[in-house]
């Protein structure tokens, strides 16, 4: 599902485990490193966020840890003034 889609979801929608599998971000300004990573790849990612903290796994969830997940791949690619 691409990310433009999650406009048009009611909020039921988003709590639907079965969205979750479909997520994209591929392409969305607000995530550029989130973006430029394999859907599958960033999916994981967010999945496994969401299952350490104990939450069900649905879009809602998912989109709650894109900003972490999106900190966490900026400081990884920020030069550290240590060399």
């Amino acid at each position: 599902m691409d990310w433009k889609l999650l406009l048009t979801l009611e909020e039921k929608d988003l709590e639907d485990p079965n969205l979750a599998d479909e997520l994209n971000f591929v392409g969305h300004p607000e995530y550029p490193f989130i973006a430029s990573l394999p859907p599958e790849e960033t999916l994981e990612i967010l999945k496994e966020f969401v299952l350490a903290e104990g939450h069900k796994v649905n879009l809602k969830n998912l989109l709650s840890y894109a900003p972490i997940l999106e900190i966490t791949l900026v400081k990884k690619n920020l030069p550290s003034i240590y060399g």
